[in-house]
This record gives C-alpha cells, structure tokens and sequence, in this order.
C-alpha cells in the first residue's frame, strides 16, 4: 500500500472515531473543579432508572419509557454515564448540586458527550439524532424544565471529545447552583446511545464587573405625630339621695275646751185656777173645733241655754227672745180660750 493511501486511511480514521481527550487536558485533575465524581468512576443502582452516577441525580423530562441508565464503557476515561433508549424518543439526563459563594460566577462545562445510533443489524445510523446541552440553575433548583435555567447552545454532531460548544456561565444567586446536563432524542432511529463524562464546575475567570449599589436615600425624617393624649374618663354620675324631708315639728294642739252645758231647770207649772161656770147654753158652749184646737196646744218647750266661747254670746239672747215670745203667745192663746169660753 502506497503511502498516500495509508495518510488518507489515517485522516479518515481521524473523522469517524471518537478522539479521546489529552491526559494532560483532563478537566477533572484541575483542582479548581467543584463537581463530585467528576470521572464518573463509581455508580449506584437507583431504580427505576439503572446505574447512575454517585453523586448525581437521574431525571427524565420525557419518554414513552424511561430509558435505561448504564455504567458503559466505551469512552477513553471509561467508565462513563450511558443513557439507552431501544426504538423510542426521551429527554433526559443527570443534575447534581454545588456549594458555592453568592454573587460569584461559575463556569460548567462536560468534556465527553458523544452519542450513536444502530439498527436491529448493529450498522450504524449516520445523522443528527441526539442533541447535548449543559445548563446551570444559579438558585439552585431540580426541576429540569425551570425557565431559571443557563443553558448552552444544543449541539447535534456525532463528534467525541471537548465540545467548547458545552460550556455556560452563570452568577450563582445563593449558596447552592445546580449542574445539568442533558440529552434530547426527539425521534429515534434505533438503538440510541448517549455518553457522559468529565463534568466540571469552576469559577469562571471572567467575572461581571460589580456596579457599585449607589447608597439608599437618606430617609426623611417623618414627624412623628401627635400622641394621643388619654382623655379621663368623666366621672360616673353618682346618685345623690335626695335631702332628708323636714320632719315637721309638732305643734301644742289646743286641748278642746269644755262646753259648760245649762242643765235644764224644772220650768214651774202655772197653778190651776178655778174657772167659774157659766151656765150652759148653746151659744156659750163651744165647738168640738175649739176643744180640739185647745187639746192640741202641748206643754211649751224649755228652752235649753248653751254656753258658746267667743263669736256666739248672741245665741243664749236670741233663745231667751224666742222663750219670751213662746210665753207671750202662750198668754195671748190662752187668753183668747178664755174668752171663748165666755162668750
């Protein structure tokens, strides 16, 4: 074989086979890389995914069935985080979290990351089937599908070795950022593979500038208002018991002075008188209407004297008028008799 065939055998070796990276160049030997088990060197049976890498995370973001997770050899710093899926689409990957100081920028990055594809006869299917990114969440989330996700540009070739495409940068927002890494096979043209190794976390040596925080505003002094002067009460009404009621003091009643009552004398009956007779004749007799009118006149009252005090001294007067004419009509009434029966 001449020598020119053997240079192009050489060259087109160099396309189709994955190039490992330089020893020298191994990422995971910088002592500035923060990520555990960067090498993938020990793994962990985590169902129901498979093997997964210690001290990472398996996730799927999307599969009709989770796709199988392996510890494979086939890379240069074998052994290496496998992700296989027979005839059938997922996205998926691994995460793993970091301290870190905040405000700080960090850069990740992945060294190997190629994928492959065959049929059911194990010949190799040529296209852009698998993509790989790398992200960072500077909060230092799980969830995959975070839109606070960094994520660096997608890259779809077959091509082994450091992509400088898989590499993001990001300002870490607390004290925990998460390193993802992911592979997206949207339709699948057979057994598909993807491999992972060498992941980094670094601090990147290009750091923002820090714009200087202008210093707050010194607050305005805001008057404090008045305070509320407490108001007493008023004083509860006390019910004043109404003034004693003057008892009245009682007066000297005038003992009722006696009445001396006249008691009554035995008034002296006249004494009879022998009237001569006259001789009867029918003129001189007189009629049954005077004897009646004479029969009727009874004795004369008696008048009784009353001893008044003050204002009625006249009452015993006006008794002895009314006692003298009572006699005076008695003499006069029986006078007439008298003279009735005479003539």
């Amino acid at each position: 074989m001449s020598q020119r065939r053997i240079a192009l055998v050489v060259v087109v070796l160099l396309l189709v086979v994955p190039v490992p990276p330089v020893q020298a160049q191994d990422p995971c030997e910088d002592p500035g890389n923060l990520t555990l088990n960067c090498q993938f060197d020990a793994f962990d049976y985590v169902p129901p995914y498979g093997a997964v890498a210690s001290g990472w995370t398996a996730f799927v973001e999307f599969a009709v069935q989770t796709p199988a997770f392996n510890s494979a050899g086939e890379t240069p710093l074998a052994p290496a985080q496998e992700i296989f899926s027979a005839w059938l689409p997922f996205t998926a990957g691994i995460y793993q979290q970091v301290q870190v100081t905040p405000g700080v920028a960090y850069v990740a990055a992945i060294g190997w990351a190629p994928y492959a594809s065959y049929d059911d006869r194990g010949s190799r299917n040529s296209g852009l089937f698998i993509g790989r990114k790398v992200g960072i969440d500077p909060f230092g989330g799980n969830d995959p599908t975070s839109p606070g996700i960094v994520w660096s540009p997608e890259v779809w070739d077959q091509l082994g070795g450091i992509f400088p495409q898989l590499t993001v940068s990001a300002v870490a927002q607390g004290p925990v950022i998460t390193v993802f890494v992911r592979a997206h096979n949207p339709q699948s043209h057979g057994n598909d593979k993807v491999w992972f190794d060498a992941v980094t976390l670094m601090v990147d040596s290009t750091q923002p500038t820090a714009t200087p925080t202008p210093p707050p505003p010194s607050p305005t002094p805001t008057p404090l208002p008045p305070t509320a002067t407490s108001t007493p009460p008023p004083p509860t009404a006390t019910s004043t018991p109404p003034p004693p009621t003057e008892t009245p003091t009682p007066t000297d009643t005038p003992s009722p002075t006696a009445t001396n009552t006249a008691v009554p004398t035995d008034t002296p009956q006249p004494a009879e008188t022998d009237t001569p007779q006259l001789p009867s004749s029918p003129a001189d007799t007189p009629t049954e209407a005077q004897a009646a009118a004479a029969a009727n006149v009874g004795p004369v009252a008696t008048p009784v004297l009353v001893d008044h005090s003050g204002s009625s001294d006249w009452i015993p007067v006006l008794l002895l008028g009314v006692t003298v004419l009572s006699f005076v009509g008695a003499a006069i009434l029986g006078g007439a008799l008298v003279l009735l029966r005479r003539s």
